[in-house]
């Protein structure tokens, strides 16, 4: 799939421009502090590398909602969870479910995973399986393509949807998302953090509407992912608006060699009007 190289641009030199004005909290992280970052690579399992592009689509998703009917519309609490195993052209073994207590119908969502190309990287493809909603916004035929790079230190995410807005009509809507992966361990600290730093434009009919703030954090104790933690926090737009996810891994079934079993992850999503300016995260507490 084709990005528009001038709208990648775009986000990037907007994202730059805001860094300015939001200086108290949107600060690039220390690992930029002296320019141009090393890239090193991040070793993880297929299925932790599966189960975390399908967390960022479920991220991306719940951010289209958020431009199509306000954060008004989607404010609520959800559960999550993801399976996933990274087998290749499997999608039926990587998979990702929304629920809330409002829809008895979940959002569903499948990924395609591509063989790993050496040298270049990898792709992911989510598509959604059924029609639902989050909370009182209508969704269907989202779809996303997701490509890391060889070392697992570079994101870029492209997605679209037809979601039902204020005027009550469906209408297009794309995400384009550039995020960067980077580890940081403190000597005296056994436990490794996996960090995301980014910015997604959320856009209607083509035109870009929205600007946001994406990041992540995951611990991995003893080579193991243990917990994962997402923020989406709106910097341009109509309202303030905050997703939050914090989700924790459940026991691994099955360990046959060379595969690394079914990864299985359980949580929560949050939608809040909630300003990026508040530094009181405790999903990124651990």
């Amino acid at each position: 799939m084709t990005i528009n190289i001038a709208t990648a641009i775009t986000v990037i030199l907007s994202f730059a421009a805001m860094s300015q004005a939001f200086a108290e909290t949107v600060k690039a992280p220390s690992l930029f502090a002296n320019g141009v970052a090393e890239i090193t690579d991040i070793k993880l399992e297929a299925n932790e590398i599966s189960a975390l592009m399908l967390l960022e689509g479920v991220l991306d998703i719940s951010s289209a909602a958020v431009l199509a009917g306000g954060c008004q519309s989607v404010e609520a609490h959800y559960a999550i969870e993801v399976n996933a195993d990274g087998a290749v052209n499997k999608p039926e073994s990587n998979s990702a479910k929304i629920s809330s207590s409002e829809n008895p119908v979940p959002l569903l969502f499948n990924a395609t995973i591509e063989q790993r190309r050496d040298f270049f990287g990898q792709n992911f493809n989510i598509v959604q399986t059924q029609k639902s909603k989050l909370k009182d916004t209508p969704i269907s035929e989202y779809s996303a393509n997701l490509t890391v790079n060889h070392e697992l230190t570079l994101l870029s995410l492209y997605s679209k949807s037809n979601i039902q807005g204020q005027n009550n009509n469906a209408n297009a809507h794309q995400n384009l998302l550039i995020k960067n992966f980077y580890q940081e361990q403190a000597p005296d600290n056994p436990n490794l953090y996996l960090y995301g730093w980014g910015a997604e434009s959320s856009s209607i009919a083509g035109y870009p509407a929205n600007l946001a703030w994406i990041r992540l954090k995951a611990l991995r104790t003893q080579g193991q992912f243990k917990r994962l933690a997402l923020l989406a926090d709106r910097l341009l737009g109509a309202s303030a608006c905050r997703i939050a996810i914090d989700s924790s891994v459940e026991p691994k079934v099955g360990n046959e060699k060379g595969n690394p079993g079914s990864l299985t992850l359980k949580g929560s999503m949050v939608i809040t009007r909630a300003s990026g300016h508040e530094e009181d995260l405790k999903e990124f507490a651990f």
